[in-house]
């Protein structure tokens, strides 16, 4: 820049001093161009005009250098400005997918069913399954139309009472057929025990063919009795309280005034009898397969918990028919939730509304096994008046009946 402006000043210096050179005085007055001066003048004119056009070059390049810097910092700034609204953006989409997911776990846990609650909605039969179960003691009382197998348990059940020796005798043929180890012990070989039974020793004479069915010694507990379970265990309502202690009249005989009599002794007799059966006859009732059970035993096993417990407890019985019992239906809806490590999975899957609706309905299970134990405790309550009245004309009948005597013996009476 420097010698530029040298040539320029270099320049004018020569225009001003020298450019134009004056004649002497005897010439026209008319001034006469240098042409040596010209030249020079010529020369650097042509200098300066490259050195201008290599300057005008040079700011041409640098412009043109600044414009692709400034297009460069303008396309990198709108990269970075479309990267950042694309982050902002994901973020924004990820922040609002989250919430709806958020929101839809939430509803799904305060308003999903659990499979576990198809279980709750099977118990919720269990009303027509204790009407069933009742309508079932009706008929395995006397003449109450249930189906026996054995024949001679069917008539020994449901025939006319007989004289007592008569009615012993046809227990020890019947009981031939139950022989267990102790009577082969003792009488072994006789009609009355020709060998020991070893599919049901015993069952017509232990309590135990009432509460886990008849079978071998050792046998895992039954429910659900199979019909040969039924004939034993009226067998032994037979022997342990139906058991004959006169005959019945023939009808002639019940026309004489004895003999109504004797029918109204009966009547009387039988009315005890009848409340000292019942909780033998409630228990097999409850024992016998209920239809009722059918179709909410398969509700209730759509739950993999249910249907888990299920697998582990359910008789052979249940299991061949799709029928369980009264008894073994309640069994299995209480013990699916105590004894039963699938339930607690469920109970570690579900949210605080569930679990508070699973404690209700735990809650109303044990309000209604409460109600059972209420009636079961108010039917022992009457059996035991009805013992205590026994008791009481036992013990005061003979005493009222001297009296009696005496105070008729005054007055010239009888």
């Amino acid at each position: 820049m420097t010698k530029n402006l040298s040539l320029r000043k270099r320049a004018l210096a020569i225009l001003i001093a020298g450019a134009w050179v004056v004649t002497p005085a005897h010439a026209t007055g008319w001034p006469v161009f240098d042409a040596a001066a010209f030249a020079e003048l010529q020369a650097l004119n042509t200098a300066v005009g490259g050195v201008i056009a290599a300057i005008n070059a040079m700011n041409a390049n640098l412009y043109q250098v600044l414009y692709s810097i400034g297009t460069a910092v303008n396309e990198n700034t709108s990269k970075v400005s479309d990267t950042v609204e694309t982050a902002a953006r994901s973020q924004r989409e990820l922040a609002v997918a989250q919430e709806r997911n958020r929101r839809y776990e939430d509803a799904r846990q305060r308003y999903v069913v659990p499979t576990s609650i198809c279980s709750e909605s099977g118990y919720g039969g269990v009303a027509q399954v204790d009407a069933a179960a009742g309508s079932t003691k009706g008929s395995v009382r006397p003449h109450g139309g249930a189906t026996i197998s054995n024949a001679a348990i069917a008539q020994a059940v449901n025939g006319p009472a007989v004289a007592p020796d008569i009615d012993s005798s046809r227990a020890a043929h019947i009981h031939a057929q139950y022989c267990d180890a102790d009577d082969f012990a003792a009488y072994g070989g006789a009609q009355a025990c020709p060998a020991t039974s070893t599919s049901v020793p015993g069952a017509d004479k232990r309590l135990d063919s009432l509460f886990v069915g008849a079978g071998p010694n050792g046998k895992t507990p039954d429910l659900t009795f199979t019909q040969t379970q039924i004939d034993a265990a009226l067998m032994y309502i037979q022997n342990g309280v139906r058991r004959s202690v006169s005959p019945q009249l023939h009808k002639g005989e019940a026309d004489t005034t004895a003999g109504a009599q004797y029918v109204g002794l009966q009547t009387q007799f039988q009315a005890i009898l009848s409340a000292a059966a019942d909780p033998l006859e409630q228990q097999l009732a409850d024992s016998v397969a209920n239809p009722v059970t059918r179709a909410l035993l398969q509700e209730a096993l759509t739950s993999p918990a249910a249907n888990a417990y299920y697998q582990q407890v359910a008789s052979a019985q249940a299991r061949s028919t799709g029928v369980m019992s009264a008894r073994e239906f309640e069994a299995f809806e209480v013990g699916r939730r105590y004894a039963n490590t699938a339930y607690q999975t469920d109970l570690q899957a579900m949210n605080d509304s569930n679990l508070t609706r699973e404690l209700i309905r735990v809650t109303a299970l044990n309000a209604w096994l409460l109600e059972e134990m209420k009636n079961e405790i108010r039917k022992g309550n009457i059996i035991q008046g009805l013992a205590l009245a026994s008791a009481a004309r036992g013990e005061y009948q003979p005493v009222l009946a001297a009296k009696y005597r005496a105070v008729s013996g005054r007055m010239g009476g009888q």
